[in-house]
């Protein structure tokens, strides 16, 4: 009995505090975290602009190979094509 007495008479007077001295210990916790939050806050800035560096490099890399599959996809066709009606047997006469 002795421990759950011991919890509430804590929760009681983290109450306690907490109502009495709530706006200063607010105030006391962002003065003191404002040159951490301004770091947190510039080093977002500065993956969200690497991130966009990268995915624009990635974005212009995918545009180049896709346009080298299209003139590598043209050149390779027509030559195949050719080859298949070169190697292809001419039909077999019907006989009548």
């Amino acid at each position: 009995m002795r421990t759950s007495g011991a919890f509430v008479l804590g929760a009681i007077m983290g109450a306690a505090v907490v109502w009495l001295w709530g706006g200063q210990l607010e105030e006391y916790v962002q003065e003191k975290t404002r040159g951490v939050r301004t770091k947190a806050a510039d080093g977002i800035r500065a993956v969200e602009e690497t991130a966009g560096q990268v995915l624009d490099r990635g974005g212009e890399a995918l545009h180049r190979a896709d346009d080298f599959l299209q003139d590598t996809k043209e050149h390779v066709s027509e030559p195949l094509r050719a080859a298949q009606e070169a190697i292809r047997p001419a039909p077999a006469a019907t006989k009548a």
